[in-house]
């Protein structure tokens, strides 16, 4: 019997072969991530210009809006954002305490931030219509939504179920970031071009915190870090703004039906996420 070896050239060249087919691999996976992060945070700034518009022609059915907006996050983060988080900070030794703790300080993080812009507003509770005061408070949305952004990809960036159920939940509430924004810069009256502008600016944001995110390369045990906070934000956005405001526009039982109405809309969208995924 006569053996054969196989020239050295040649096993080098299909262990270059294996290494360029790696590489490709992984350099496709990474392009699919950006392209659906770029995708979803697209959606979450057209529902905020969309959220502008409302603020310009259509106010009668806003605090429907409002009380499904703040069901959805809160379902999106009991039944998968943080359970999530929780996941995938355990590939990092992080425990659920702390992940909990991070939501803890996210949810002060925002109300701080919000309490500080009211009283920028605002400081004697009396609220004239001051709209230098007003774009500077829409700097703050205009900052949160580029957080949104970075939420988007976070999430997008562990899995696509998680991505698409964070984005459901943040393009619902950049809506009301984009009614926030022109009621803030008109104050209630026509919007000029400047006004416009800072609408824009809202709805890019998110892309550009999503982009910071993604071309970072996070692990997936630091992307949990940023999915805790997230859950703070959510929680405060939900039961600290979109509820109150809701609620102060209609007090009626309208937005509670709203608000279970969107629980259970994102537990559903979350349960068929699972089964697809």
């Amino acid at each position: 019997m006569q053996w054969f070896e196989t020239p050295e050239h040649l096993v080098n060249e299909s262990l270059g072969s294996d290494r360029a087919t790696c590489f490709r691999s992984s350099s496709v996976e990474e392009n699919e991530i950006v392209m659906r992060a770029i995708l979803l945070t697209g959606f979450a700034a057209l529902s905020t210009l969309f959220g502008g518009w409302l603020a310009l022609r259509a106010r009668k059915h806003i605090h429907l809006l409002l009380g499904f907006g703040a069901g959805v996050l809160l379902g999106a983060t009991f039944f998968d954002l943080l359970p999530e988080a929780i996941e995938a900070a355990g590939q990092g030794g992080w425990t659920s305490r702390e992940i909990l703790a991070l939501t803890v300080v996210g949810f002060l993080i925002f109300y701080l931030g919000q309490r500080f812009l009211a009283l920028q507003r605002c400081p004697h509770d009396d609220c004239g219509p001051d709209r230098h005061v007003g774009r500077m408070s829409a700097l703050g949305l205009i900052a949160h939504s580029s957080i949104d952004g970075a939420s988007i990809a976070a999430s997008t960036m562990i899995s696509w179920r998680m991505g698409l159920i964070v984005a459901v939940g943040i393009i619902v509430h950049d809506i009301t970031d984009g009614l926030n924004t022109i009621l803030l810069v008109t104050r209630g009256g026509s919007a000029s071009r400047k006004d416009l502008v800072f609408l824009v600016a809202d709805a890019i944001a998110p892309i550009v915190g999503g982009t910071v995110v993604v071309l970072s390369g996070l692990a997936s045990h630091h992307l949990a870090l940023i999915l805790g906070v997230t859950s703070g934000f959510f929680l405060f956005t939900a039961i600290g703004d979109l509820l109150p405001d809701a609620h102060r526009r209609s007090p009626g039982f309208g937005v509670s039906a709203a608000a279970l109405g969107g629980v259970l809309f994102i537990g559903i969208a979350v349960r068929l996420a699972s089964i697809s995924f």
